[in-house]
């Protein structure tokens, strides 16, 4: 029998394993804190970030990306009393997209739109401000993980 120097035997493989299993939960965990946005209820104009992109193809190949290696802006103001989504003139990118579809229901903020062959939705948890984003063109789908929070002097711009 061949042993791998990478297998773990015995009850010090279990601990290690059990070990493992903690530290990975744990990661999870505050990947989950580090995402979380913040309460948008009553709120018209939120700035989104993207954490953790996903590119998959026909094939049926998929990566995990970095958002910026996508040519995902690092920030996007999102108006929704005005329908658009827009990078921060600090980008200094200048892009903007109309928003086809704004809904508010049962906690959540889902925004659709279709521009340039691309059809893409937000789905976003409004008191927690976490996003899921989809980007859909022929023959590539993008997945993404954000999060949203207030645009400063929104609430203030509104009264």
């Amino acid at each position: 029998m061949i042993v791998s120097p990478f297998s773990l035997g015995g009850e010090e493989g279990t601990m290690k394993k059990r070990f493992g299993i903690l530290v990975a939960a744990g990661a999870a965990m505050a990947l989950a804190a580090a995402v979380r946005g913040d309460d948008l209820k009553g709120q018209d104009r939120i700035l989104c970030t993207a954490v953790q992109a996903t590119v998959c193809t026909t094939d049926g190949d998929c990566t995990i990306e970095a958002p910026w290696n996508l040519n995902i802006p690092q920030f996007i103001e999102i108006n929704l009393k005005d329908k658009t989504a827009s990078t921060t003139k600090a980008s200094g990118e200048n892009r903007s997209s109309p928003l086809s579809t704004v809904n508010r229901a049962d906690g959540l903020i889902v925004i659709q739109g279709v521009e340039a062959g691309r059809a893409f939705s937000f789905v976003i948890t409004e008191d927690t401000g976490f996003a899921s984003i989809a980007v859909a063109r022929q023959n590539l789908t993008v997945s993404v993980f954000g999060a949203c929070t207030p645009m400063q002097g929104a609430a203030a711009a509104a009264k």
